[in-house]
């Protein structure tokens, strides 16, 4: 339990970091796609609200410290081919369907549907270094 633990919030803390750039790095790279943020179909931030972005990398790592607890077996390889191929499974599983009815029903672009999938398989694949180092 300690070491699912420490795999779990160490791979938290570490996305959390990682987000908080890619949020920057987005925002000076694709400023017409930040900007698109702005769109009354989102909310804007507030106190109420705003502690759920840093909350979701925690979400994310304790649900793929399950799936990797339960599957690791099956992945064979290196740590890097491992955590790329549970970053596939999460980005085509979870990420896909959810992405298409939001992209279906909610008006935001293609590119920012794009990189939200991008940036998931991205987190996955962190995480999955992870716990491959944490708990092979």
């Amino acid at each position: 339990m300690k070491k699912i633990l420490i795999a779990g919030f160490t791979a938290g803390i570490v996305l959390l970091l990682i987000s908080l750039g890619l949020m920057f790095l987005v925002i000076k790279i694709f400023p017409g796609l930040a900007e698109e943020y702005f769109s009354p179909v989102f909310r804007w931030s507030s106190v109420e609200t705003d502690w759920m972005f840093y909350v979701h990398p925690f979400i994310l790592s304790f649900s793929l410290k399950w799936f990797w607890e339960r599957y690791k077996d099956v992945f064979k390889g290196s740590d890097l081919l491992r955590a790329f191929e549970v970053a596939l499974v999460y980005g085509v599983v979870a990420m896909l369907p959810v992405l298409w009815l939001t992209y279906s029903s909610i008006d935001i672009s293609l590119g920012m549907v794009l990189t939200w999938l991008i940036y998931g398989i991205i987190q996955a694949f962190i995480a999955g270094i992870i716990f491959s180092k944490l708990n092979p």
